[in-house]
């Protein structure tokens, strides 16, 4: 009868067990080292989701405030803005405003000194946005009749205001055209602190440009100020705007331009005030083909009845 053999590897030396326990050993602190690591990655991973869940939710708390304050800025800035045009049997008015954000840095007046006098302008701060809206209503606030400010004067209003607002004081300049409309001599004097010229039309004639233009405000030039005076008589237009409306972009990257700028007044000058103004701003719409505007949309116009 033959005999079976003994299992050999029951004959192994205890070294070769003693290799092969360690080999497990180290396998398993191995295996647990990975199931570490990745306990720690899982808690970590939770960790980093919570903290930006977190931050996502106060990010979008702070951007639902921020939405609610430009919401009340646009209020308050829309409460300066002309609720009604003075009335008169001589002179009729119309504006148009469009801010390209919540808030702009334009602003428009129109409202009766006397009842013989109007006193008006359009204001450009540098940029747009709130900083923009803050200034425009510091201005606007500054310009009101209780301010003690003579109003029925061009040179001292732009003086005042250079005082009032210098640029190391509010980081920032802006451009106005300041007016005062003389109803009884039809007539409109201003002065304009580097701000767009205005535009003259008379009717059945082609519309012009003021070319008179002072430094911006807020400089500290001491350069004596122009004080020009023009006829609105006989059924003339007068255009007061901001560079938000001849730097309007059209989709192929033009300008709008003052030359589209002439043509399109001159075209709609006879037309009445109200129904002008809202062909020059649909005018500029169509143009932009649906690209917003990049810059806050202003103009006022003023025009005698014949």
């Amino acid at each position: 009868m033959k005999k079976k053999q003994f299992p050999s590897d029951l004959l192994r030396s205890d070294r070769e067990h003693l290799n092969q326990d360690k080999t497990i050993r180290q396998a398993m602190l191995e295996m647990w080292a990975e199931l570490s690591d990745a306990r720690y990655d899982s808690s970590l991973l939770k960790s980093l989701v919570l903290r930006y869940a977190e931050a996502e939710k106060r990010i979008r708390n702070l951007h639902e405030q921020l939405q609610e304050d430009l919401a009340s800025a646009s209020v308050i800035q829309k409460t300066l803005l002309p609720a009604a045009m003075p009335e008169s049997d001589i002179m009729e008015a119309a504006w148009k405003f469009q801010p390209c954000d919540a808030v702009g840095g334009d602003i428009i007046a129109l409202e009766a000194l006397d009842k013989d006098h109007w006193g008006c302008y359009v204001l450009d701060v540098a940029g747009h946005g709130p900083r923009a809206a803050m200034v425009t209503v510091s201005v606007a606030q500054f310009l009101k009749p209780s301010s003690g400010i003579d109003l029925y004067n061009p040179v001292r209003v732009m003086d005042a205001l250079e005082k009032e607002f210098p640029f190391t004081r509010f980081g920032s300049f802006f451009t106005i055209i300041y007016g005062v409309v003389d109803l009884k001599k039809q007539s409109f004097s201003f002065c304009n602190a580097g701000h767009p010229f205005p535009a003259l039309a008379t009717p059945g004639g082609a519309a012009e440009f003021v070319e008179v233009n002072d430094h911006m405000l807020g400089l500290g030039f001491n350069e004596p100020r122009n004080l020009v005076t023009l006829d609105l008589s006989s059924g003339r237009s007068l255009l007061l705007y901001s560079d938000g409306l001849t730097e309007c972009v059209a989709p192929d990257g033009s300008f709008y331009g003052e030359d589209r700028l002439l043509r399109t007044f001159s075209a709609n000058c006879r037309l009445p005030v109200n129904e002008g103004a809202e062909a020059m701003f649909n005018d500029a719409v169509t143009f932009a083909s649906g690209i917003k505007f990049k810059d806050d949309f202003t103009l006022l116009t003023l025009k005698t009845r014949i």
